[in-house]
């Protein structure tokens, strides 16, 4: 007997308490597989809960590390040029009405070299003008007519410009030729 024989007008009494009892086993049967489905169904839920709770803790440390990163970033780049402006603070107070002007242009170099190898220590190099002008590289703040030169080459910078690796701090002003 199959389910579709459940529906049928039984043919006699026998026939009857048989249909009877199928249908009992069917409902047990779809009980029981409701039961496992459900305990499925919340075994599922429960495993997502934790892993959306898992993906929303990580999100969050990440947001964090990546908060603290950025706040204290500054602070290798800041502990190389402390030492420099150290020297700066030594070489005022050690200024006197009789310092020559020889000795404090001297000191002012030394300083600056020390605060550019600072610097440098962090990643920063300077901007290459020994080329043809670079829109990317470069800002021409004038061009002057030089038939004997190529066209864009730089021949005068301004103001020198800063990378940290493929990443332009501040571009080089410069001035360069045309022809005309």
């Amino acid at each position: 007997m199959d389910l579709s024989d459940l529906h049928k007008e039984p043919q006699n009494q026998e026939a009857s308490e048989e249909q009877q009892q199928v249908k009992q086993e069917w409902l047990d049967k779809g009980s029981s597989g409701v039961n496992e489905l459900k305990a499925k169904y919340d075994d599922l839920e429960d495993s997502y809960k934790r892993l959306w709770a898992d993906q929303q803790n990580m999100l969050n440390r990440f947001n964090r590390e990546r908060q603290d990163i950025q706040k204290y970033a500054t602070i290798n780049t800041l502990q190389s040029i402390l030492p420099a402006i150290d020297n700066f603070d030594f070489a005022k107070k050690s200024l006197t009405e009789n310092t020559s002007f020889t000795d404090i242009v001297k000191s002012i170099d030394m300083l600056r070299e020390q605060l550019i190898m600072s610097l440098k220590a962090v990643g920063l190099e300077e901007v290459d003008t020994n080329c043809l002008y670079n829109p990317e590289l470069h800002e021409a703040v004038s061009n002057i007519a030089m038939p004997d030169k190529e066209e864009g080459t730089i021949i005068e910078v301004l103001k020198k410009g800063y990378r940290i690796k493929d990443k332009v701090v501040r571009v080089a002003t410069v001035v360069v030729s045309s022809k005309a």
